[in-house]
């Protein structure tokens, strides 16, 4: 399985925007075979720090991700919302499951 954590910094003035790109984003990532989770959210504590969440079961489906249109169209969308590059770490896991299990 494989994880992707994401962080930007969005312009203010860009917030809906944003948000309306991060909706369309979303929906059809998870049409996609292999997503588990796509999900965004504004951290509670700075309503212009938006953070990602993304789960696919494996890299081969994270590489047929990258090479659709919806996410061209999104990382060409980036640059006009979000302040600076964003914050992207991908990690790898073994095997998941709940708390105390």
């Amino acid at each position: 399985m494989i994880v992707v954590s994401a962080r930007a910094r969005v312009k203010p003035e860009a917030r809906e925007k944003a948000m309306e790109a991060a909706r369309n984003m979303r929906e059809a990532s998870r049409a996609e075979p292999g997503c588990q989770e796509y999900n965004f959210w504004f951290a509670f504590d700075d309503e212009n720090e938006l953070l990602v969440f993304e789960v696919w079961d494996d890299q081969a489906a994270l590489d047929a991700h990258f090479a659709t249109p919806h996410l061209a169209e999104f990382a060409q969308a980036i640059p006009t919302f979000v302040d600076g590059m964003p914050t992207i770490t991908r990690y790898v896991v073994e095997s998941a499951g709940p708390m105390g299990a």
